[in-house]
């Protein structure tokens, strides 16, 4: 009885093996930046997300990213309107 618990116990520690976690670092993911996307004004993002809002829409961003004095920041490039959550309607 004793050596079966014995081979029972080592069959049962030789099953659980855990593969070892290759690698820490994050992978490198470049960020495509389009030179051909414009800017909005401010006076565009405002007048679209009026118009959004006038037609019982919300205002979605659609943003893009822009090289600024050697630093990425993002840009809205448009602003689409859908439809209001059915439990989130304001």
């Amino acid at each position: 009885m004793k050596y079966f618990l014995l081979i029972l116990l080592a069959s049962l520690t030789a099953c659980n093996h855990v593969e070892p976690i290759r690698s820490t670092q994050m992978p490198v993911v470049p960020i495509v930046v389009d030179p051909q996307a414009q800017q909005m004004s401010r006076n565009e993002v405002i007048n679209a997300v009026n118009e959004c809002e006038s037609s019982g829409m919300r205002a979605v961003p659609i943003i893009s990213k822009r090289l600024i004095s050697g630093m990425m920041s993002d840009i809205i490039i448009d602003v689409q309107c859908m439809p209001r959550l059915r439990w989130f309607n304001n």
